[in-house]
């Protein structure tokens, strides 16, 4: 039950990446005043029948319009109508009989099947096909026709029916693949934006432990009445417990890299960059505005290298995005948090410059702010322009 009842409230699915429906409901809507008119003009002249045409042309074509918002209840009175439009005819004694396999149902039989079919499960399509072909053959027995021409109709119309639920599935397939691709591709991207932190504060803790370390080496020859041998010691324990978190992290890096390659020591840019890092995309020909505390709040490394990435990459989104944008970034340290804006204008040249970009750079933005258990938002503005914000919360030492 629990299958039927989401293929009853099925709508067609979006486009894979958008909110958009993967049919549109421009078609939907000419093809149902086209099947009507056909349909009512059928009735009339063919068929004979007077003023019930018009509920019939509308039992015909309605499902056709219903496809695009449920396609399941479409189906469900399209199939209810096929027995209704055949008895009429058969009460009438019309000239022509309407059948299941005629041109003017057909046409209104397929775009209904595909649509059930690209919005639900095989499972759900397959009964659907049986139970039509079950009801069309019902609907013929009571009636004195031939045999081959039974036949044919049968065998064409099954044919044309199968042709609809085959592309709607198969439409069907596609999405779900790329989907499946976009999420393995999105997994990755934060897997691997995750590894190119780590590897960032590892470079932090590592400059670190090998300032320690070397501190540890170097005291008992720095002190100038010398040391205890006791103290000595002591040193020489710091020395060697820097040193091997030093080779232990070096391990775990490199599993985390899968390769040979050695991390450096070096330290990362902070907050004390981002002057020279606004310099150069003024270059860049974006005029930016740097608002920072002065002097520079004290930070921890972290925090600074948090901050100096999180601007890098909202400028590096304007460059490619909004070339020539005027932009404002802002810095603020407070006792409990970190809080930094990046607001940019709309392009200063709407030209078609603006590059395509992956979005790994918000979602390295998110990660690196939820390392340090921050928020973050990056959203358009009103004024046609995208805007960053994001807190960092303080650590305490105790």
């Amino acid at each position: 039950m629990g299958v039927l009842r989401d293929a009853w409230y099925a709508r067609v699915p979006p486009s894979p990446g958008t909110s958009r429906p993967m049919l549109r409901r421009l078609p939907f809507v000419v093809l149902t005043g086209a099947l009507l008119i056909f349909s009512l003009l059928f009735f009339v002249v063919s068929a004979g029948f007077g003023v019930l045409a018009v509920p019939a042309a509308v039992l015909l074509a309605g499902p056709v319009f219903m496809a695009w918002y449920r396609p399941l209840p479409a189906w469900t009175a399209m199939v209810a109508a096929m027995p209704v439009i055949t008895g009429l005819g058969l009460a009438l004694h019309s000239p022509i009989v309407p059948q299941p396999w005629l041109l003017d149902q057909t046409l209104a039989q397929l775009p209904v099947m595909y649509a059930l079919a690209l919005s639900s499960s095989r499972r759900v399509t397959i009964v659907a096909v049986v139970v039509m072909l079950a009801v069309g053959v019902a609907t013929s027995v009571p009636q004195d026709m031939a045999p081959d021409r039974v036949s044919r109709g049968l065998l064409a119309w099954t044919l044309a029916l199968l042709l609809a639920v085959v592309l709607g599935r198969a439409r069907q397939l596609r999405r779900l693949a790329t989907l499946r691709v976009a999420d393995e591709l999105g997994r990755r991207r934060i897997l691997e934006e995750r590894a190119r932190i780590a590897r960032e504060l590892h470079d932090v803790v590592a400059h670190h432990m090998s300032v320690i370390a070397v501190q540890a080496a170097s005291a008992p020859y720095r002190v100038g009445d010398g040391v205890s041998e006791e103290v000595a010691e002591e040193f020489a324990a710091i020395n060697a417990a820097a040193r091997e978190s030093l080779r232990d992290m070096r391990h775990l890096l490199g599993a985390l890299r899968g390769s040979d390659v050695e991390p450096g020591t070096a330290p990362q840019p902070g907050l004390e960059d981002l002057g020279a890092l606004a310099e150069s995309v003024r270059r860049a020909g974006v005029p930016v505005e740097l608002t920072v505390p002065d002097p520079a709040p004290p930070l921890s490394p972290v925090e600074s290298v948090t901050v100096y990435r999180i601007v890098q990459e909202a400028l590096s989104n304007v460059v490619r995005h909004a070339p020539g944008a005027r932009t404002t970034v802002s810095v603020r340290a407070g006792a409990e948090a970190v809080s930094l804006a990046v607001d940019n204008e709309p392009p200063a040249s709407p030209s078609g410059t603006a590059q395509p970009g992956s979005g790994l750079g918000l979602i390295g933005m998110r990660e690196r702010v939820a390392v340090l258990g921050g928020d973050l938002t990056a959203a358009a503005t009103d004024a046609g322009g995208f805007a960053v914000r994001a807190r960092l919360p303080r650590r305490v030492d105790e």
